[in-house]
């Protein structure tokens, strides 16, 4: 792909739209365009998180595994993001990350992505009502969906 084309993925993502020219040049050009076959772990539990990655097509599924089944899943689809919550809680991946799909991401370097949450102001307003609208469907989901045993 060219850098018009990856540039042209990236503003399809909610939070890029508002980012300015040059950045989303900075970041096309610093981000790592990565390729995984359906079944390709991504990101392994209890991994330190060393970037975080924009869906740019297909599906990824967040799995906690018990003994050889997955036991929980959580799935991101096309213009989702992952990696960013234990990046800035500073901690290990929960769960594993496998590619449902054939999947094509954008990895953004640990600092970068701080680089960018420091000097951009929409991109961290983007960000935290991101991560304000998953806290809330998982509230959602938790206090309505989940029987309480």
């Amino acid at each position: 792909m060219t850098l018009e084309s990856d540039i042209a993925c990236l503003r399809c993502i909610p939070l890029f739209r508002s980012l300015p020219a040059p950045r989303l040049k900075l970041v096309a050009l610093m981000g790592e365009r990565l390729h995984f076959e359906p079944g390709t772990v991504i990101i392994r539990e209890g991994e330190r998180p060393q970037g975080v990655y924009f869906i740019l097509e297909g599906e990824v599924e967040l799995l906690h595994m018990e003994g050889e089944r997955p036991a929980k899943r959580f799935q991101f689809e096309t213009g989702s993001i992952f990696g960013d919550v234990p990046m800035l809680s500073d901690q290990a991946y929960l769960g594993e990350a496998v590619a449902k799909t054939e999947v094509c991401a954008l990895r953004l370097p640990k600092d970068l992505f701080f680089e960018l949450l420091g000097t951009v102001p929409d991109f961290s307003v983007a960000l935290s009502r991101d991560l304000a609208s998953r806290l809330y469907r998982l509230a959602n989901y938790v206090l309505h969906s989940e029987k309480v045993h």
